[in-house]
């Protein structure tokens, strides 16, 4: 029992290794700058692990946006990723590096979880490996390294393991059990916490006829529920109190349709060779879709076949069904895979924009794609079925499973686009040696719907963790706007102003983000407010000053 555990585990990690590959090879210092995203990722996790572990009940005060408190409400928290981080950042304080540990954790506990669910279902030890693979290293997966809530993919394949393990023998304790895990889906990551709250709810339904003693089964569900009430209630206040501002009080269906899936996506991935013998007119269609908000839900052809073998050789009717494959089981896993594709439609296709209607928060989830996610764990999972209906006719299921095994590599392996970090200037380490107070980073980036340079900002924050003015969420809170091009007039009696009323005390200028022109501007209107401003480091391009005074 313990054996193929434990070998599960040595294979995610040597595949974790693989498929995220440069990141290991230097887990300290590379990571996605090529992309805003990926240093938003980055220092959301380094915010979360440096607030649990200096003061927990201000975690929600994210250094952005000062003096405003309650910011990482504005997007997803990440608690979870954040707290895994906790160990790695504080006995290192290297964010990059707590930041690739998650990541590599994350995916290896994906493949050993998917391929556990498999063997649950089939009996089998060996039908997991390939499926368990396609789905931990999918190429959803390698084409969102950029978003750590998405790389928590591993809470999908958690959620349904406890659910059969509730549903086999329902109590109140085991719904208690389900109820924190789906808790634990939801800080994971949003996306999943609800879509897989949904396919619990789906589930009860599906699996509530035809029970003996139907009391334990209701009873394990209510306290299912009551937990989840519970333990998500204190972290979805802050985001109750957006939604009752008005912040994504309702769904946004033309953003929703953008980020919605087609068949498209679902021929979108790493399959180079099968992409070139597609139609031309197929390839236009699948070039379109990249060229717009487009998702990768293709499973990978060898899963796939995989999958074609599980939908006729487990099919309850065919007669050849391994005996775990029941008829319940085939039909719901067959359903759910059926009703996932038909919410990842969006607006288009009915279903999520009544499920947004009905279930909480659900506004605040912009991308209807993301539910081709339980697409694949249910692709995964009728792969496996046909991995074990022929293992068990082979002499040698071991080979057979590790010949698939590399052709599920070959086929998704592709490298990480990960960088260097660079050196971190020293105004920024002198910033972290000085008292806490209000900060502003200029250039301030001031266009409406282009506040993406500010990540820049908050990813240098990680190396001081002063209270940024400067910042960049999913909601932009407007006293943030309307002050976005006034402050750049730095030094002036209107931007003095505004930074006192913002209790700022540290200017800093990054001169890499001024040309030429504006450099000889920005240094001219210095000598008339030298008096109160105290230069602090001024060498290097990061310039760093300490407000001494106000002029009147």
């Amino acid at each position: 029992m313990k054996r193929p555990l434990l070998s599960a585990w040595i294979a995610g990690g040597i595949l974790a290794v693989v498929m995220t590959w440069p990141m290991m090879s230097a887990p300290g210092q590379l990571t996605r700058l090529d992309t805003h995203d990926g240093k938003f990722s980055v220092w959301n996790v380094a915010w979360v692990a440096h607030a649990l572990t200096s003061d927990p009940a201000h975690v929600f005060d994210a250094n952005i946006f000062h003096p405003q408190r309650g910011t990482l409400a504005y997007s997803e928290a990440n608690l979870v990723a954040g707290a895994m981080a906790v160990p790695v950042y504080a006995l290192t304080g290297n964010p990059i590096l707590a930041h690739n540990l998650v990541v590599f954790v994350s995916l290896a506990l994906a493949f050993v979880l998917t391929w556990q669910l498999v063997r649950q279902l089939t009996g089998s030890v060996w039908a997991g490996v390939p499926p368990a693979a396609g789905f931990a290293f999918s190429a959803y997966v390698s084409a969102h390294t950029a978003h750590i809530q998405l790389l928590m993919v591993f809470v999908v394949p958690l959620v349904l393991i406890v659910w059969h393990w509730f549903e086999a023998q329902p109590s109140a304790r085991r719904g208690a059990v389900l109820g924190v895990t789906l808790t634990f889906s939801i800080l994971a990551c949003a996306y999943y916490g609800i879509m897989m709250g949904l396919a619990v709810g789906f589930a009860a339904v599906w699996f509530a006829w035809r029970r003996r003693d139907p009391k334990p089964y209701w009873w394990g569900l209510a306290a299912a529920l009551m937990t989840v009430g519970l333990t998500v209630a204190p972290v979805a206040m802050p985001y109750a109190a957006l939604r009752a501002e008005g912040v994504r009080s309702e769904l946004n269906i033309d953003e929703a349709i953008a980020y919605s899936a087609d068949d498209r996506a679902y021929m979108r991935g790493h399959s180079g060779p099968l992409v070139h013998l597609l139609p031309a007119s197929v390839r236009a269609r699948i070039d379109d879709y990249v060229g717009s908000v487009g998702e990768v839900l293709f499973p990978g052809v060898f899963v796939l076949i995989l999958c074609a073998a599980g939908l006729v050789l487990a099919w309850p009717a065919s007669g050849r069904a391994a005996p775990s494959a029941d008829r319940r089981l085939w039909y719901f896993y067959a359903a759910l895979t059926t009703v996932a594709v038909w919410a990842s439609l969006g607006p288009r296709g009915g279903l999520y924009v009544w499920l947004a209607e009905v279930i909480p928060f659900m506004s605040f989830l912009r991308a209807p794609a993301r539910f081709g996610v339980l697409v694949l764990m249910g692709i995964a999972i009728f792969a496996g079925w046909g991995a074990a209906v022929w293992m068990r006719r082979v002499r040698r299921p071991a080979w057979i499973a590790c010949l698939l095994l590399a052709l599920v590599v070959v086929e998704l392996r592709v490298a990480w686009p990960l960088r260097p970090v660079p050196p971190v200037a020293d105004a920024y380490r002198m910033l972290a040696a000085l008292p806490r107070a209000g900060t502003v980073v200029l250039h301030f980036p001031y266009r409406r719907g282009e506040f993406f340079p500010h990540v820049e900002q908050m990813f240098w924050s990680m190396w001081h963790w002063q209270p940024l003015v400067n910042g960049y969420t999913d909601h932009i809170p407007q006293d943030i706007l309307d002050l976005a091009i006034p402050v750049n007039s730095f030094p002036s009696a209107e931007a003095f102003a505004i930074l006192k009323a913002r209790d700022v005390r540290y200017v800093v200028i990054d001169w890499r983000t001024y040309n030429a022109a504006a450099s000889a501007i920005m240094r001219a209107r210095f000598p008339p407010f030298e008096p109160y401003v105290r230069p602090l480091v001024t060498s290097g391009e990061v310039y760093l000053y300490e407000i001494a005074a106000w002029p009147e």
